[in-house]
C-alpha cells in the first residue's frame, strides 16, 4: 500500500466523539396532528427552492439555491423526490429534506427547517420519514454530512443512530494567485511532463483510486459532468499523479487529486501548479477531503483556503 493509500485508508472509519447516543428501534418523532408530512414530488421545484433558500436566512455558511441549481443538484447526485420530504403546517412549508439513491445506498441531503418550523419536531419528522424510506426501499446505509459546529443539526442525527466516520475539508482558491504560496511549508516541485486527457480517461482514473470517495466525489457524480478532463502529471523529482476536474469559463470544480508515486504534499502542490498555470483565471473549487489527508497541505501551498468543514455520517443495518 503506498503511503498515501495508508494513510487514507486509517482515515475512512475515524473514531466518533464521545457523546450520548441512543439505540433506535422505532421512530422518534410521534405525530402531533399539526405537522403534515408530503414527498417532495408533489411541488414544484420553485416551490422546493423557495422554501429551501428560506431554511437558510440564517445558516452557518450561506448555500442559496434557484431552479437551475436545484435540478442539476438532483440529476447529479440521484435524488429521488419521490423518496424525499416536506414538512407543512396549515399548507405552509416548515423545512425539507431530500433522499439521494444509489444502489443499496442512500444519501440524505438538503435537510432544512425555516425559522417559523424550528423547535417544533419538524426536523425529527423529516430525518425519521427520510430513514424510513431508505428501509422501505430495502437500502443497507444511509450517509450525510453536517457542517461542523452545527451542533442541533448534529446531535438530531446522532440520536438517529448516525455515527461519525471522518472530517471532510471544503476549500477554494481564488483565480490569478502565484502558484506557489511563499507560507508553504512544503516545497511545490514542478512538472517534467504534464499529460492532458479526455473524459473516458478521467472517468477510469477516478474508477481506480486508492481511496474511499465521499458521495459528492464518487463516480456516479461525475457521470453527468459535460466537462470532465484530467492531467497526468510526471514531476522533477520522480513525483507522479493525476487532477480530475470539471472546467467553464470561470470556474474549476469537482477537483480531485490522486497520488501515484513521491511525497503527497509536494506532489500534490506540483499537479496543482501545473492545473492552475493552464487555468490561470478561474476560480477552483474542492470539496470533500479528508481532513487528515495528506495532500491538504499541497492544495494550500497553492493558494486553496479552507472555507468550511463538514462532519461525514452514516447509519448502517437498516434492513437487519
Amino acid at each position: 500500500m503506498s503511503e498515501i493509500s495508508h494513510d487514507r485508508s486509517l482515515d475512512t472509519w475515524a473514531q466518533p466523539a464521545r457523546v450520548q447516543r441512543q439505540n433506535i428501534k422505532s421512530p422518534l418523532w410521534r405525530s402531533n396532528g399539526l405537522i403534515e408530512l408530503k414527498t417532495a414530488d408533489q411541488f414544484s421545484p420553485a416551490q422546493l427552492v423557495e422554501a429551501y433558500n428560506q431554511t437558510r436566512v440564517d445558516y452557518i455558511v450561506p448555500m442559496p439555491m434557484n431552479v437551475s441549481r436545484l435540478l442539476q443538484y438532483i440529476d447529479l447526485y440521484d435524488v429521488d423526490l419521490s423518496a424525499s420530504w416536506v414538512a407543512l403546517r396549515k399548507k405552509a412549508i416548515y423545512g425539507l429534506g431530500m433522499l439521494g439513491i444509489r444502489n443499496k445506498r442512500a444519501w440524505i441531503t438538503r435537510v432544512g427547517v425555516l425559522p417559523i418550523g424550528r423547535r417544533q419536531g419538524t426536523g425529527r419528522a423529516l430525518i425519521d420519514n427520510l430513514i424510513n424510506s431508505a428501509s422501505e426501499r430495502g437500502l443497507d446505509t444511509i450517509w450525510l454530512e453536517v457542517i461542523k459546529s452545527n451542533t442541533p443539526a448534529e446531535q438530531l442525527f446522532l440520536t438517529s443512530g448516525f455515527r461519525q466516520t471522518r472530517e471532510l475539508i471544503v476549500a477554494r482558491r481564488p483565480p490569478r494567485l502565484p502558484t506557489e504560496s511563499p507560507n508553504g511549508q512544503h516545497k511545490v516541485v514542478n512538472a517534467r511532463h504534464v499529460t492532458e486527457l479526455g473524459r473516458s480517461a478521467a472517468t477510469c482514473l477516478l474508477e481506480n483510486r486508492n481511496s474511499r470517495p465521499n458521495w459528492l466525489v464518487e463516480c456516479e457524480s461525475f457521470d453527468k459532468l459535460t466537462n470532465l478532463q484530467a492531467l497526468y502529471v510526471d514531476c522533477e523529482n520522480g513525483g507522479q499523479g493525476w487532477v480530475v476536474f470539471e472546467a467553464s469559463d470561470l470556474q474549476l470544480k469537482h477537483v480531485v487529486v490522486e497520488i501515484l508515486a513521491g511525497k503527497p504534499a509536494e506532489v500534490a502542490g506540483g499537479i496543482l501548479k501545473a492545473l492552475h498555470k493552464r487555468f490561470p483565471h478561474q476560480d477552483a473549487i474542492m470539496e470533500n477531503l479528508p481532513a487528515n489527508d495528506p495532500t491538504w497541505e499541497g492544495f494550500s501551498t497553492v493558494g486553496y483556503f479552507d472555507v468550511f468543514r463538514r462532519i461525514e455520517m452514516v447509519k448502517n443495518g437498516l434492513c437487519v
